[in-house]
């Protein structure tokens, strides 16, 4: 949270979208102050009831039985009114709360791969989903209750001053000693709960990853491992959770008890005052009932104080996410040229984090429709140009030019609709075969999806499938095999038909008859396309034009297959040690 103390203030960004809903609210706001009176006005209705009916000589029954009716015609309207308020607030609440999650959604997706690099999927989970409910409750919970009992105590002391101004004024010296209170318990339980979301956050994190990760769990043995994990976890959430109950439990007696106290006195001073004549019956019940309703909502709000807290971090996360400013960033005016496929690399050099470099001056030149392959060792950099390409990351110094303009120039949806990549962990989403390919985008006709996976020959075994290419997949597509979703992401670029392509070791974990049937596709599509390929296997890139070698972030040699052989430098190092799986030979 950017070392930020919790503060009330973090709420300002909630304005904005709080004002787009200015009329609903301002009409809670009169069915808040309509219901306070309703509600304040039923003491007084039964004092005057008790004084000119009851306490008198002679007692009217008709009267006594028009207040009566009177009574519970406020209780049906405080009901109807207040069931209308709840709602009413519940929907404007719930739209706040929706806006907020598409413009963080909107957000995140705006930010560069680093953000999500330097930050746990299960603390973007948290922001998403956990912090943007807990605003939902600071709107339906929080903002109702604190309106209502803030209304209730200023018209309460109005009420109780025009009945009998000196019980009032003794009544009213319990006002600092609630507010030193609330504020002392306020400050504790707000430093509290600010550890409660930290730890919350970290627990989802962790669930998150091990979801994720579940097979590698299993394969290794480790369930009980990372079950003590998960329980050490929950065991400090656990502690900390119950430190802010204990807290809040804490003020809520002490609130209690005063509210006791108070009544205790009020009946014992009350009571002399009725026996002596001083005050009536009618004014004591009064009185009586205004002291409960005086402290009913400082317990209230008080119950919601631990709302407003996690409304507080809530929003401050939340904020903090929406002030992450995108590292790749698109200039005003920017233009792509004419789409060659034309690479060039000039002075290149990389650093994922300050004084680290991963790529040392690359020069590169990739002509339109050439087949470029990289290999090295893991960690050359091979995946590192590919991030450049496709403006993944910005060089630290030096330009990626495509077509004879720096991608930084480009605007980034035509720089992506350019280039294309597929990659070696394929990445599938729940719904059909279909929308998979077309990724979700209703304007692709199943045509042109059919016709993509019929090139990259993915139609045969779609067809196997119970409903075709209306077969609903899972997430992780599980009953499919690595060769089959690697075809449906090969497809899912091929629709878009990108200028350049780019295979991240997209065949690395294909068995030998999967590779040959993805290879062919890769023969079919390449035509007229700039193909770069990364690859551990030399049946990959020994048939492409130029073969490029990197060690330690440079590019040591290049040239074809038998060239590079020739030379019995690193690439015939690499290929006599077997880190290129020769699998022709």
């Amino acid at each position: 949270m950017n070392g930020k103390s919790p503060s009330p203030g973090a709420l300002v960004p909630l304005i904005p979208y709080m004002k787009t809903h200015r009329n609903g609210l301002a009409l809670v706001f009169v069915l808040v102050v309509s219901v306070v009176f309703i509600d304040l006005a039923q003491p007084w209705l039964v004092k005057e009831a008790i004084d000119r009916y009851v306490s008198v000589s002679r007692p009217d029954s008709m009267a006594i039985l028009r207040m009566a009716a009177a009574y519970l015609g406020l209780v049906l309207l405080a009901f109807g009114l207040t069931y209308y308020q709840d709602t009413l607030l519940q929907r404007i609440g719930l739209s706040i709360v929706r806006s907020i999650r598409l413009d963080l959604f909107r957000h995140i997706q705006s930010l560069s791969l680093r953000y999500f690099d330097q930050n746990s999927a299960g603390r973007v989970i948290t922001n998403v989903v956990s912090d943007t409910e807990a605003l939902n409750n600071f709107f339906t919970q929080f903002l109702s209750n604190t309106l209502r009992g803030g209304f209730s105590l200023v018209l309460i002391m109005v009420f109780m001053a025009r009945l009998d101004p000196v019980i009032a004024l003794y009544c009213f010296l319990l006002v600092p000693v609630v507010t030193v209170s609330a504020f002392f318990f306020q400050r504790k339980i707000q430093s509290i709960n600010a550890e409660v979301r930290h730890r919350l956050g970290l627990l989802i994190g962790f669930l998150a990853e091990n979801l994720s990760g579940m097979a590698i769990v299993q394969i290794f043995h480790q369930e009980a491992k990372q079950q003590k994990r998960f329980d050490d976890r929950n065991k400090v959430l656990l502690a900390a959770t119950i430190r802010e109950n204990r807290w809040f439990l804490l003020f809520f007696n002490v609130t209690e008890m005063l509210a006791d106290l108070t009544v205790a006195a009020l009946v014992w001073f009350g009571g002399k005052g009725v026996i002596e004549g001083t005050i009536s019956f009618g004014v004591l019940y009064a009185f009586v009932g205004y002291i409960r309703r005086f402290f009913q909502p400082i317990t209230i709000i008080s119950q919601q104080m631990n709302i407003l807290q996690s409304s507080i971090v809530a929003s401050m996360r939340i904020s903090s996410t929406l002030e992450e400013v995108p590292d790749i960033r698109e200039v005003d005016g920017a233009k792509a040229p004419e789409v060659a496929g034309g690479i060039k690399l000039v002075g290149v050099c990389l650093a994922y984090l300050p004084g680290q470099e991963v790529l040392h001056d690359i020069n590169l030149t990739i002509r339109p429709g050439e087949r470029v392959g990289f290999v090295g060792a893991t960690g050359a950099g091979k995946s590192s140009i590919m991030n450049l390409v496709t403006r993944f990351y910005d060089v630290t110094e030096g330009a990626v030019l495509v077509d004879g303009k720096d991608i930084r120039l480009w605007p980034q949806d035509m720089l992506r609709r350019t280039v294309g990549i597929v990659q070696q962990d394929v990445t599938l989403f729940a719904g059909t075969v279909t929308d998979n390919v077309r990724f979700f985008q209703s304007g692709i006709n199943g045509e042109r999806v059919r016709e993509a996976c019929r090139l990259v020959g993915a139609e045969p075994f779609i067809l196997r499938l119970p409903q075709g290419y209306d077969t609903i997949l899972s997430e992780k597509a599980s009953t499919l095999s690595a060769g089959e979703r690697q075809l449906l992401s090969f497809a899912r670029v091929l629709i878009f038909d990108p200028r350049i392509l780019i295979l991240d070791e997209a065949t690395s974990c294909l068995d030998s008859r999967a590779e040959e049937v993805l290879q062919q596709a890769i023969h079919r599509v390449s035509a007229g396309r700039t193909l770069l390929v990364i690859a551990h296997r030399l049946s990959t890139v020994q048939e492409l034009d130029t073969i490029c070698v990197l060690e330690q972030g440079r590019i040591v040699e290049a040239g074809t297959h038998l060239e590079l052989l020739g030379m019995k430098g690193y690439y015939w190092r690499l290929h006599q040690s077997r880190m290129l799986l020769d699998e022709v030979a």
